[in-house]
Parts: C-alpha cells; sequence; structure tokens
C-alpha cells in the first residue's frame, strides 16, 4: 500500500478521440485515487511475564525472533481501525494495545507528511508552470 500511495502517474487529458499525456515539465505528476488502504504496523511484545512489558514498533529479524508476542494493527489515515491481527503469544493489556494503536496512527501520519516534504521539488515544477516571465530593461 505504501508503493501504491507513493506513486505518481503523468497527467493526461482527452480531446475527443485524442489523449495527451504530459510530461513532468508540463504538469507535475498525479496520485492513484485509492479511497481506502489500511497501514499496517507490527508491535513485539517482550518481558510480560515480569511486570516491565516492553514493546517495539516494527522490530528488526532479530528482535522478531525473542518476542514473546506480537500484534499488527491496520489503520486508514482517518485513525479509523481497520483490523488488528494478534494470534497467539503473550496476552497484550487492552490499554497496550490502544497505545500500539495511538502509535501506529503518528507513525502513519509523520511518514506521509515526510513524504511529502520529498516530493515537494521546492517549487522546481512550480516554476517551470509559471505564467510569469522574465522582464529585462
Amino acid at each position: 500500500m505504501a508503493a501504491l500511495q507513493h506513486f505518481r502517474k503523468p497527467d493526461t487529458s482527452t480531446e475527443g478521440e485524442a489523449v495527451t499525456v504530459y510530461t513532468l515539465a508540463e504538469r507535475e505528476p498525479v496520485p492513484l485515487s485509492i479511497l481506502h488502504h489500511p497501514y499496517c504496523v507490527t508491535f513485539s511484545f517482550y518481558g510480560a511475564d515480569e511486570g516491565d512489558e516492553v514493546v517495539l514498533c516494527d522490530a528488526s529479524l532479530v528482535e522478531e525472533q525473542l518476542r514473546e508476542g506480537a500484534a499488527t494493527v491496520g489503520i486508514n489515515r482517518h485513525g479509523e481501525v481497520c483490523q488488528i491481527a494478534k494470534l497467539g503469544g503473550v496476552p497484550v493489556d487492552a490499554v497496550v494495545l490502544l497505545n500500539c494503536v495511538q502509535v501506529a496512527l503518528v507513525k502513519l501520519r509523520r511518514l506521509l507528511e515526510e513524504d511529502a516534504r520529498r516530493r515537494d521539488k521546492g517549487g522546481v515544477i512550480a516554476s517551470l508552470l509559471s505564467a510569469e516571465n522574465e522582464r529585462v530593461s
């Protein structure tokens, strides 16, 4: 889903049967129209037996091999929980699971904002599409 959200296609227009595909210099590429798309974040749980529970978000391979339990939270950009998968492992308190949902939402929003900033070309495309011309005196 992240790859589909990241992808931008060239802008197009149609006039009768003629189709025009615009270059990057002519028009900025547009995102795909995806109406519903959950983002999944996996949480690993450690130390539930000792009372000092540790929760890791998107653990590495070694951390995954050492975990005592896991849960995957799927949310959409509006903060709506689409799914929670808690398959076996140690029991997890409901409050901890709700905190995981909040962490997943914060992470999702931060990543989408970073992606938007990376895509901003500093006005390069905007300046190419600008109607203003340099004036020579």
